[in-house]
């Protein structure tokens, strides 16, 4: 049985190596001080970190940032609405592939009104296949795609920013 919750403060530094461990792969883009600063607003109480596990066995993690940690690349496509941005969605590498990750990113659109959203924010790198079935079966729509030399560095390198409007 899969059961999803927020996560605990002292859970972080487990969930920080998760990330590291089960995130990697060419379509990913993982700089330790990025992820630093990820933690640092869950810590800061401007995000959250969701986790889905089995029995004791963390299987999944979402991180999100409130509308107030909107990222500023990220406004232009809020269009002044409040707006969650998802940060990460990772899987762990021995359950990928059974809906883990649309579960996560279900959790986080039953949870946006309550942060007053009205819209949720992700993007991904354009060409990863599973990422795309992730964010598609959980009903999200696909904005704009655009050259992002400086976090893609394998593939077309490019960017795919998606949507979710709250109460469609």
């Amino acid at each position: 049985m899969i059961d999803f919750r927020q996560a605990l403060p002292d859970e972080l530094d487990l969930l920080k190596n998760f990330l590291f461990e089960h995130g990697p792969n060419p379509w990913n883009y993982l700089p330790e001080d990025g992820i630093n600063k990820t933690f640092f607003l869950i810590t800061n109480k401007q995000g959250e970190a969701l986790i889905a596990y089995d029995g004791e066995t963390i299987i999944g993690l979402a991180i999100f940032f409130y509308p107030s940690a909107l990222p500023e690349n990220f406004q232009q496509y809020a269009h002044s609405q409040p707006a969650i941005y998802i940060a990460e969605v990772v899987v762990h590498n021995d359950y990928s592939g059974r809906g883990i990750g649309s579960q996560l990113l279900n959790e986080i659109i039953t949870k946006a009104p309550s942060f007053n959203a009205t819209k949720i924010l992700l993007d991904r790198h354009e060409e990863n296949a599973a990422s795309a079935g992730m964010m598609r079966k959980a009903g999200f729509v696909e904005i704009c795609t655009l050259s992002d030399l400086d976090r893609r560095h394998s593939g077309s390198r490019k960017t795919t920013v998606l949507g979710f409007d709250i109460g469609r």
